[in-house]
């Protein structure tokens, strides 16, 4: 019941923010409208954002690394650890920050006991594909290399784009031999920018949160040149083997939900330690509002998982 509630306030609130925006443009129409609309949604969340109290117990600072901005989210329960949580942010690419998604990572490193490192990366449109990949690559280093994070003690994750951002990280590091984190967690991950899932269509308009014609135009102005099922944008299409262990959480009622159900069946065809949750009647990322028993139990379920995986000498 207390979901329900949530998710009637969200509708609520998305409408308001939509019409704010001037309406949801016609994806077909043209590129300097829906590029507008972009950059208010973008300034939109930015202030929600900026509103967003953190738990007593948490804290955040900035975290200056070369070439990239991010922020470490710390909540104080978390206690003394080496194990770090790699948080990639979500927001069609288009839209989100470090700061807008402070909440989550404090959720996140109370749960996983652990400090959470939010990177910052460029937005579409201004900048496509690969320039938020090559912001959180450089993140990534930054902390393995001169924070000096030992890759197995770093569990990686992400909610929606930074869901597939994190996926792709993980690609490109297996494909080079380089250590890889001690596991994956994706919060309604997109991981198919070509939108070929079927619940695109069957939940268009259940979903209080996401709809098709948001979707489409924002993976177009993110891919730049490529096409968009190409691997390096859409890692359901890429080759999961030899990648560490993953879960990957998903709400029935979401766009998204066979870009969740999907990673998991092919990864696990690839020998890939991978778990599925599906939350009934839940939205996209329903992680972000912990205030009701089940994103509270998925942010528990999550946690351990990273704890699970981040233990030992790797």
């Amino acid at each position: 019941m207390r979901a329900q509630l949530v998710k009637r306030g969200l509708v609520t609130s998305v409408r308001l923010l939509r019409s704010r925006s001037g309406g949801v443009p016609d994806p077909a129409g043209p590129v300097e409208e829906l590029e507008a609309y972009a950059l208010r949604l973008r300034e939109q969340m930015e202030q929600l954002g900026n509103r967003i109290r953190l738990p007593r117990t948490a804290s955040w600072e900035a975290c200056e690394m070369p070439g990239v901005l991010g922020e470490w989210v710390r909540d104080e329960r978390a206690g003394d650890t080496d194990r770090v949580v790699f948080h990639v942010h979500g927001g069609a690419y288009a839209m989100g920050s470090p700061r807008s998604h402070r909440g989550l990572g404090a959720s996140l490193s109370r749960t996983a006991r652990a400090p959470v490192l939010l990177p910052e990366y460029r937005l579409a449109p201004e900048h496509v594909y690969p320039a938020a990949f090559d912001d959180v690559l450089t993140a990534w280093r930054w902390l393995t290399e001169e924070h000096g994070a030992p890759a197995h003690r770093v569990a990686i994750s992400g909610d929606s784009a930074g869901g597939g951002l994190a996926l792709g990280l993980l690609v490109h590091l297996r494909d080079r031999g380089q250590p890889l984190p001690g596991c994956y967690v994706g919060m309604s991950p997109w991981t198919d920018l070509a939108g070929t899932g079927a619940s695109m269509q069957e939940l268009d308009g259940v979903d209080p949160w996401l709809t098709t014609r948001l979707v489409e135009p924002a993976a177009r102005a993110y891919v730049g040149e490529l096409e968009l099922d190409d691997p390096r944008v859409s890692p359901l299409y890429a080759d999961l083997s030899g990648l560490p262990p993953m879960l990957v959480h998903v709400g029935s009622d979401e766009i998204l939900r066979d870009d969740a159900r999907r990673l998991v069946e092919r990864a696990r065809a690839a020998g890939v330690d991978a778990s599925l949750g599906e939350f009934d009647g839940l939205w996209h990322v329903f992680h972000a509002f912990p205030g009701f028993p089940e994103s509270r139990q998925a942010l528990r379920e999550v946690g351990a998982f990273m704890r699970r995986h981040t233990t030992g000498d790797g």
